[in-house]
């Protein structure tokens, strides 16, 4: 009898143990489908990560390299550049070239050392063929900048990528004095264009008619001498600020054209802020002064002084004094 209560104990035990270890596998199946299922729910929920571009979305490939003259112009530029500072490696720089249009009169020279960037040159053609180093810049900001370009397209629901495929186009453009842009043509639809500086929607109309003018304007390289500047001046900069903060500088007078090289280089304590008032379309302005170099030269008297725009809302630009006077003034921030 006993024997027989033992072996009717023994298998029910035996089944009571089996039937819990399936309802406890039964409940961990379960628990693990809800976590896994909240898992997917969170990963779905999270921010998408914004569209990013790379440079082969550049309508030129980087092989399409400028003319001799050009080349060894930017070199030259780059020598001196590195001369001033030896930990920016301008000397030992690697310079990639790319045509900016319409028509082919600059070239966006883009310094990279050890696979990094380090800094950018314009250098466009005058009227009369001599080579001129439009602009510059330091550091790892360049005009161009495809995450630049991307937020902005983004901005006008443009996929680049499906713009490309489906037969649109994207081009690089330089309008003298200082206007560096994209031009972002859509199939049955208008160009867009895009100020390269800070990502703003340029109006058309105004665009179409500078392309249209510079299209006519035939220039090609006559002067095939490169002397460069002799030596440049180590940078000065000055704190950047934003010129909508204080609004007064808008009723001042401007500096006297004659005096702006000196309130530049010596108002280390004053704010000042460049505008072209209606042509500040073609210049990105208004923008504040945030530094100088001067550049020497065995030609010329006068040293050249490239001023320093920008760098807080916008890419920092090394521009010559002579470029931003031809249609600005400079301002004096009155606290």
């Amino acid at each position: 009898m006993k024997r027989f209560f033992h072996m009717c104990w023994n298998n029910a035990r035996k089944t009571t143990c089996i039937t819990l270890g399936l309802l406890s596998c039964l409940a961990l199946f379960s628990f693990w489908s809800i976590a896994h299922a909240e898992e997917q729910e969170t990963s779905s929920l999270a921010p998408a990560s914004p569209t990013e571009y790379s440079p082969k979305h550049l309508a030129v490939e980087n092989d399409k390299l400028a003319p001799a003259a050009v080349q060894r112009f930017a070199e030259q530029q780059a020598v001196l550049l590195g001369s001033v500072d030896t930990e920016a490696h301008w000397k030992n720089a690697d310079l990639n070239f790319y045509p900016l249009g319409p028509g082919t009169h600059s070239w966006l020279v883009q310094a990279e050392f050890e696979g990094k960037p380090i800094g950018y040159m314009i250098i466009t053609v005058t009227e009369q063929g001599q080579m001129m180093l439009s602009e510059y810049g330091h550091g790892e900001q360049s005009p161009y900048n495809n995450e630049l370009l991307g937020q902005a397209l983004d901005r006008q629901h443009v996929n680049l990528e499906a713009l490309l495929a489906g037969g649109g186009e994207l081009h690089l453009g330089y309008a003298l004095p200082l206007l560096a842009y994209w031009k972002v043509e859509q199939p049955n639809h208008p160009a867009l264009y895009i100020d390269a500086t800070n990502g703003d929607v340029l109006p058309s109309e105004f665009l179409n008619l500078l392309e249209a003018d510079s299209k006519q304007t035939s220039v090609s390289i006559t002067d095939l001498s490169t002397t460069p500047s002799s030596s440049v001046d180590p940078l000065h900069l000055r704190p950047v600020f934003n010129p909508t903060d204080n609004l007064l500088w808008i009723t001042s007078k401007p500096v006297d054209a004659d005096r702006a090289k000196d309130v530049i280089q010596h108002g280390e304590n004053q704010e000042i802020v460049f505008s072209a008032g209606d042509r500040n379309v073609v210049y990105g302005g208004p923008l504040p002064v945030s530094g100088y170099q001067l550049w020497h030269t065995d030609q010329e008297a006068e040293s050249i002084l490239y001023v320093a725009l920008g760098g807080k809302s916008s890419i920092q630009r090394f521009v010559p004094l002579s470029t931003l006077q031809q249609d600005g003034h400079f301002y004096i921030v009155n606290p």
